[in-house]
């Protein structure tokens, strides 16, 4: 009898875990359906299934759930929670043996760290999760690196760069018979180069991509279809159609708000840019003011705040509020050195974690393989054949990008015989094009300023400018930005390299000074600052630049 209770109490307990098991995979599966455009619900079914997990003690379920809980709270924006959820989920996996697992959590650990401005532990994170790519043999999480890598280039304007690996991206996605996965990437990746384009203020091919993109969606795919609308509120901007901006805006503020905060912040400052544009002033500060108080409050790094800070002070210079005004100043400048040190960090540190150090590890692992394999002959052979295939895609490998290199010096050659005939047949802006005697005024002084050169001394900054146009910063530099359709720092940084590329080219005494004799020879303090710049603006740094310009003869 005793036996017989003992088999039926086995068999209750195999059942109750049978439908316990049901139970959690189907939480997981409404868990999957509802995340992308509910986080909230998708975080309540995931956190049922976590009590189940408990309950059962399934440590492959636990660390699930912690992976699951940490995509959650990233798209609800708590990006330090998400954190702490996403190291745990990865500790579970490396315990249980779960490659796959250790890969998710690894690149949703670079993609929380991004959102948390934490870049240089972003690349680590992912660089660690493309070491993983192989052995899953499967190539759409290559994809996701490559893609998550590219966010980063782009993220720090890097913007040439970012595009090629967007392009390769797209490249491998029409290989692949993955259609679900095939088409979310496809999606993702149109989307961010549509903005990496906007950017470049390339609003052509901008459109491109984003109609593209637009034309695989809809409202029901709400979290795609609302980003993209964005992008055409900024294509839209940047063409000066600011009212049709306005409305796209619009659009995406009522969306976003409450659900999507980065994007419901890109809405408000597009819809602050459009009322400057458009001379509401008030308007412009009181949407600004709103993005600027979400940003201050929350653990996200975003991209717009220099920008924000630029417009709030020629919007406070406007209405008259100079005390208002100087605090923004102060804050851009603030910025402008951070973000400069940063990008140029970022993207050195691209080069080295995501081009050397997977070949590193691959000498590392051969080395080892060698201190085994040399015990025996066969071994000797089949490590010498393994260091050979790894020599030779080594070369491959330097000769693909050399290959690379010289495309664009190539395009970048012609660009500098337009800019030599542009210097030659340049002429002064007719007064008939420009009604306003003070802004016709400071443009005869522009040309003459660049006619000299003076944009070459180190000690050139707009205070100083402002002052010997007669006029004053905030004024000056909204000539600048509307009659040269780019900030005063970028307007200076573009007439130095400018410069720079055409004298390189036809100077071969200076072809042999140091980097940083050069950057020192066209305005710049710091041979960093001179080579980020150069390379933001060409795609290739000044030292490849020189050396195909020797090459060539």
């Amino acid at each position: 009898m005793k036996q017989l209770v003992l088999l039926l109490f086995i068999a209750f307990l195999s059942v109750a875990n049978a439908q316990e098991d049901v139970s959690f995979d189907k939480l997981v599966q409404s868990y999957y359906k509802t995340v992308n455009e509910d986080a909230s619900k998708a975080l309540e079914y995931i956190l049922q299934a976590k009590s189940l997990a408990v309950v059962s003690g399934n440590p492959k379920q636990l660390a699930k759930v912690a992976y699951c809980i940490a995509n959650c709270k990233l798209e609800l924006e708590q990006n330090k929670v998400a954190l702490a959820h996403i190291e745990s989920a990865i500790v579970q996996a490396i315990s249980l043996n779960d490659t796959l697992l250790e890969y998710k959590g690894l690149s949703l650990k670079g993609i929380i760290l991004s959102e948390l401005g934490e870049d240089s532990k972003a690349l680590i994170a992912h660089a660690k999760a493309r070491a993983y790519v192989n052995e899953l043999k499967n190539p759409i999480y290559e994809v996701a690196t490559l893609t998550n890598i590219a966010n980063i280039k782009k993220r720090h304007k890097d913007f040439e760069e970012a595009i090629i690996l967007y392009k390769d991206v797209l490249k491998l996605l029409s290989t692949l018979n993955d259609p679900v996965n095939v088409e979310y990437y496809r999606l993702l990746v149109l989307m961010h180069m549509s903005d990496t384009y906007l950017w470049l203020q390339n609003t052509k091919e901008a459109a491109l991509y984003n109609e593209a993109g637009l034309k695989m969606t809809n409202k029901k795919n709400a979290s795609a279809y609302y980003p993209l609308v964005m992008n055409k509120a900024i294509i839209k901007y940047q063409e000066g159609a600011y009212k049709q901006s306005v409305k796209l805006s619009k659009l995406v503020e009522l969306y976003a708000k409450g659900k999507k905060e980065d994007l419901y912040l890109t809405s408000l400052f597009y819809l602050g840019k459009n009322a400057y544009k458009l001379k509401s002033n008030e308007e412009c500060i009181e949407y600004l003011g709103k993005a600027y108080a979400i940003m201050k409050a929350s653990d996200d790094v975003s991209t717009n705040e220099k920008e924000l800070h630029e417009f709030l002070m020629l919007a406070y210079h406007e209405t008259g509020n100079s005390e208002k005004e100087l605090y923004h100043i102060q804050q851009y400048r603030v910025l402008e050195k951070k973000q400069s040190a940063e990008d140029l960090k970022i993207n050195n540190e691209t080069h080295t974690l995501i081009d050397i150090v997977p070949l590193k590890t691959e000498n590392n692992l051969l080395e080892e393989q060698l201190t085994q394999e040399t015990k025996s002959k066969k071994g000797f052979v089949m490590a010498s054949v393994t260091l050979l295939i790894l020599l030779i895609s080594s070369v491959l490998y330097l000769k693909i990008r050399n290959k690379r290199i010289r495309k664009k010096f190539d395009t970048l050659l012609q660009r500098v015989s337009t800019l030599e005939n542009d210097k030659k047949e340049k002429i002064v802006t007719q007064k008939d094009t420009v009604s306003d005697e003070k802004v016709h005024a400071i443009l005869k002084r522009l040309t003459k300023f660049e006619k000299n050169e003076a944009y070459l001394s180190q000690e050139c900054s707009l205070g100083a400018m402002a002052e010997e146009f007669e006029s004053n910063t905030a004024y000056l530099s909204k000539v600048i930005n509307t009659h040269k359709g780019k900030s005063f720092t970028a307007y200076i940084t573009e007439l130095r390299i400018e410069t720079a590329l055409v004298k390189l080219k036809n100077n071969k005494t200076l072809q042999s000074y140091t980097i940083m004799a050069i950057a020192d020879e066209f305005g710049f303090k710091r041979q960093e600052t001179f080579s980020r710049a150069f390379k933001a603006y060409t795609g290739i740094y000044p030292s490849q630049y020189i050396r195909n310009l020797k090459e060539k003869g």
